[in-house]
This record gives structure tokens, sequence and C-alpha cells, in this order.
């Protein structure tokens, strides 16, 4: 059983969840970044998915400090995909934001994602735009989410959540700010997958079945890319195999991501004609779009989808 060190005495509004695994050298920012919040009707739930590095220990000592963190201590390893259930599972506010372990949020963060929500009843789930920075905190990149504006009919905006994003950038609206109900609703319709890479297309699929998503023009949250990240780590897992075989595997997870999103939309309780419009929408992508992206490269694309 997980050792609970703290508990919140009334129930917040929002919930910030860390899963949390061998990432002691940016743990300790995550969290500062979280408790520097403007907003302050929130708890901090992190789950330490049985850490050998210290993390814990980081995690334990801020949480001494500070009654808004509710740190778990996994006793054994759960896995990525357990380990952000978990912190799903066991939020306690209406609202709820995944952050990883090597990220930062803006200290405007939660209160711009809250104002939004409140001002949108029909949205599930609303993402800022994201500042991408390496391991020394260096910015790279802005990652504008401009094809998912609030602004753009959710007619348009849906058809996206069902198609494989070639060089698209909606995937990052997966650390947006959700309704922790459909968040919870959406992890009990969801097979624990064999590869987290792309972890996001079918979480995004079954959500985008339970409201709108929708992004605002503001860039207060910033995406770490590391080394040790989920997908390095497994590219790293397969670096024995041969160049076919990786290929072979690639493409055999890329089809199955693929398949869920088609298998989310046929048995969802959307129309018959949403799903019709958004089957003729992915035909249209795959057979004429795609190809043609592949051809001119990410620029093109994200010209096209803007």
């Amino acid at each position: 059983m997980p050792i609970d060190t703290d508990s919140t005495e009334s129930r917040p509004l929002v919930t910030v969840g860390i899963p949390a695994y061998n990432e002691k050298r940016f743990i300790g920012q995550a969290i500062e970044s979280v408790l520097a919040q403007t907003f302050t009707d929130f708890e901090l739930l992190i789950s330490d998915d049985a850490s050998s590095d210290g993390t814990a220990e980081i995690c334990a000592e801020l949480a001494a400090r500070d009654h808004r963190i509710r740190f778990v201590r996994q006793s054994r390893n759960l896995g990525p995909f357990l380990n952000l259930k978990y912190v799903t599972d066991h939020a306690a506010g209406a609202l709820l934001v995944w952050l990883a372990h090597d990220d930062v949020l803006g200290s405007t963060y939660l209160e711009e994602c809250v104002s939004q929500l409140k001002s949108r009843p029909h949205d599930v789930l609303v993402s800022t735009d994201f500042k991408i920075i390496d391991e020394s905190g260096k910015l790279l990149c802005l990652e504008s989410l401009a094809s998912i504006r609030a602004d753009i009919p959710w007619k348009r905006r849906r058809a996206e959540f069902f198609r494989f994003p070639v060089y698209s950038n909606i995937f990052y609206s997966f650390y947006g700010m959700m309704r922790t109900d459909a968040g919870k609703r959406m992890f009990a319709a969801l097979k624990r997958p064999r590869y987290m890479s792309q972890i996001e297309l079918p979480v995004l699929a079954r959500l985008a079945t339970m409201g709108e998503i929708a992004s605002f023009p503001s860039p207060s949250r910033y995406y770490r890319r590391v080394s040790t990240s989920l997908y390095h780590t497994e590219q790293r897992s397969m670096a024995r195999d041969s160049t076919l075989r990786r290929a072979a595997i690639q493409a055999f997870h890329f089809g199955k991501l693929m398949a869920d999103q088609a298998s989310v939309l046929l048995h969802s309780a959307l129309s018959a004609r949403a799903k019709i419009g958004i089957l003729l929408h992915l035909i249209y992508y795959y057979s004429v779009k795609c190809p043609v992206i592949l051809a001119r490269g990410k620029q093109a694309d994200r010209q096209e989808d803007v």
C-alpha cells in the first residue's frame, strides 16, 4: 500500500498531479512552480513511483513545508501509465492538471486556465501555448496551438483529435487543464498500453467525445525536452533490435493508435452525422493531405494547419 504523508482538509478547486519517477534534477523546480501560482485554491498531488535516485526525498522535504502538497510514495513501481492514472483517480479537485516531473508552470497558469473553463462550460479541457525549453532551461521555441483555438468551430477542431498528428502540435493540449470527472471516466475506458509514446492520442480522442477542447494564446507553460523522456527511454530499450525490427514495431504501434482513434469515434455517443463528417475528413487527410505534408515537410504542415 502507498504511504500518504498528508491530505487537504477541504476539497480544493484544482488538483495538480505530478507522476514522479527518478527525476531529482528537475522535480524541485516543478513543485516550486506550482507553489508560486497566483491562483491558490489547489492541492499538489505527487505520486513517486518508487524512485531510487533521491526524487522521493526531495518531494517529502517540500511536502513537509507546505500543507497544499499531498505526497504519496508508492511501495512498488507501477509504471508511467498506472502512476498517471493514480494521480487522476485520487485527485480531490474538480479541475485537474497533469504536470510532468521535469516541466514548469508559469505563475499565472492555473489562474488563466480556471478562468477559461469557468467561461466555457462546454469545454472539457483547455490549454495554453507552450514554451519549449532544454535541460538548462534555455528557450528553444514557442509551440502555438493555433489550430484548436476557441474561436474555431468545434466541428472543425474536433476532427483533429481523431487523426494521427503528422507534424501537428495539438498533442501538447494533453497537458492542459481538464474537468477531473472527465479524466477519471477517460482512464476507466483506457487500457494500459505497451508503449507510452504518443499516449496523448488515445487520451485526447476519448476526451473529445465528452466535450470541447480549446486552446488560448498565452504561453504560460514550459515543456522541457530531456534525454530521459519516456520517448527516448523507450527508443533506447529497442536499441539492440535491428533497424527493420524497430521500423516494424513503430509501424505497428502507429497503426494501433490510429485504429484506436477510429474505434473511439465509432463507439462514441456522437451523432451519426458527426461521425460521418469526421470519417470523411480522415479519408481526405490520410489519402490527400498527409502525403503532401510528408513530401513538403514540417513547416508546410504548420502553415497549412494555421
